[in-house]
């Protein structure tokens, strides 16, 4: 009797986190419609190809070889960082043609799952078309409008290896915990040290 219990409370555990997931999948059309205020709070527009897509721990990247910048710096090819924990993550592949809403984050471009962020495919079936948005604008549309608000940024040179040596790399989940318990160790010897000889 309580076996069977509990293999209908591991059922419902189940079909809890995988409608939870599907939840999340959902994003808020209003949030990312096509306007002016959009751009605006996106740090970096373009349209490019996929190169290359390495795998990482916490994040992928992508690295895109850029044909047309519409807002932000960025060189002619540029690494994209994107979550790999989201069961909605996107999916790139080599040779792809995309348009990319990206934001920084601990200096890296992240782009994310919920973003007007999506690839080109020639289709007539617009659902096709535009995979992860509901949206009457194609990708080429929309490719169209951008250059009127924005116009055409120019390449900056790219960095060299050695030159970003020393930037910003995004911390794994363990190393963001570590960080805090040692934060929060030297906050205690701190307070212990002053507790202890400040003293009136």
């Amino acid at each position: 009797m309580l076996k069977t219990h509990f293999l209908y409370f591991l059922f419902f555990i189940l079909v809890f986190q995988l409608s939870f997931a599907q939840d999340n999948c959902n994003c808020n059309e209003k949030e990312i419609a096509f306007s002016e205020g959009y751009i605006n709070a996106n740090d970096l527009i373009f349209r490019g190809k996929t190169v290359r897509i390495d795998k990482g721990s916490d994040y992928d990247k992508v690295l895109f070889r850029i044909n047309t910048l519409f807002k932000g710096v960025a060189s002619e090819e540029l690494t994209v960082y994107f979550d790999n924990k989201n069961a909605c993550a996107l999916k790139f592949n080599v040779g792809e043609d995309w348009l990319i809403y990206a934001n920084y984050k601990r200096a890296k471009p992240v782009v994310a799952y919920c973003s007007r962020s999506r690839k080109n495919v020639i289709n007539t079936n617009k659902n096709i078309d535009l995979m992860y948005i509901k949206s009457d604008i194609t990708v080429d549309d929309e490719t169209d409008k951008l250059t009127e608000i924005c116009g055409l940024k120019a390449f900056t040179q790219p960095v060299s290896e050695n030159e970003n040596a020393h930037d910003n790399t995004i911390p794994t989940g363990m190393q963001q915990i570590l960080m805090i318990v040692l934060s929060a160790v030297g906050f205690a010897g701190i307070y212990f040290i002053l507790n202890r000889f400040w003293k009136k």
